[in-house]
């Protein structure tokens, strides 16, 4: 689903050629070129019927400064910004194109050379995560993305 950048664009207007990759519990995610850093980019947006329920906009506030206090991080989703636009908050993500370790599942069996890569690089991740007091408790294969050179990283820290 294109959105386009009419007025139905949910994001801000420095975001274009926007496109929706994923939809979720708590929102949905895009994937957009930041016009002003001219790069593409990943944006979670909460959902329109949470925008209004203060428990919902702090967990997401509470996922994006989890997330932000890990970028830089190897193998864990860098975090460049986070906003509210019409009264939605937004994480903006580096966009990974590789697709999600649960995509790889669903073409058929994994290597085991090869999911023991992706394991020491989640690990790695998790670890350092634990070393800053985030837990994540949401990590499953849809919420390990992969770059177009196949390396792993974690994201969605939504309920950590």
């Amino acid at each position: 689903m294109t959105i386009g950048e009419t007025n139905s664009n949910p994001l801000p207007k420095r975001y274009t050629s926007v496109s929706l990759i994923a939809r979720g519990g708590m929102g949905e995610v895009y994937r957009a070129t930041d016009s002003v850093l001219q790069r593409k980019v990943a944006i979670k947006l909460l959902a329109e019927r949470h925008a209004g329920e203060e428990e919902v906009r702090a967990r997401f506030r509470r996922e994006a400064l989890a997330a932000a206090r890990l970028s830089g991080t190897p193998h864990v989703i860098t975090v460049f910004d986070v906003g509210e636009h019409r009264r939605r908050p937004y994480i903006v993500m580096e966009y990974l194109d590789g697709g999600s370790v649960h995509d790889r599942l669903r073409e058929g069996p994994i290597q085991p050379g090869q999911a023991l890569e992706w394991l020491a690089q989640a690990g790695i991740a998790l670890d350092r995560a634990h070393a800053e007091g985030v837990v994540h408790r949401d990590v499953k294969p849809a919420n390990l993305l992969l770059d177009r050179d196949g390396n792993l990283c974690v994201t969605d820290f939504g309920i950590a």
